[in-house]
């Protein structure tokens, strides 16, 4: 469901499923969102990612781990992603968020926000470099 997305929600594994379901009951209150599950890590699909994310309006990349000392302190996927599009001719707004940590489950009041905030960062323009993590204790 990329085709008319505006909204691209980009996940690896098994954090698909959950995104998969909110994904279709966003669908049907009207929200364009879809999904970019990566297969496989490496060779990185740079050029096939690019292609695809430079016409969507944002980009929010769940990764289900942590990579210490990175970049923006965001996940593996979220860091790929970026370098990927950094030599873009058209970059959208990329928000990273870290869910399903510790074996937590992903639910879908995560991806809904996650979206939600995506939405936001859409209609500014703006990146936010902040990492969101969802769904861990205060």
């Amino acid at each position: 469901m990329t085709d008319d997305a505006d909204v691209i929600l980009i996940g690896m594994g098994t954090i698909s499923l959950p995104i998969k379901v909110a994904i279709r009951s966003m669908r049907q209150q009207g929200k364009k969102v879809g999904l970019v599950r990566l297969r496989w890590f490496r060779p990185f699909p740079t050029e096939r990612l690019v292609a695809a994310l430079s016409k969507m309006k944002a980009i929010g990349v769940i990764d289900r781990d942590y990579s210490f000392g990175s970049p923006f302190g965001s996940g593996v996927v979220a860091n790929e992603i970026r370098a990927a599009m950094y030599n873009a001719d058209r970059r959208p707004p990329l928000l990273s968020f870290i869910c399903g940590l510790g074996g937590r489950e992903v639910t879908l009041e995560d991806v809904h926000k996650a979206t939600e905030l995506c939405y936001t960062a859409a209609s500014s323009g703006k990146s936010d470099t902040k990492t969101h993590w969802l769904g861990v204790r205060e």
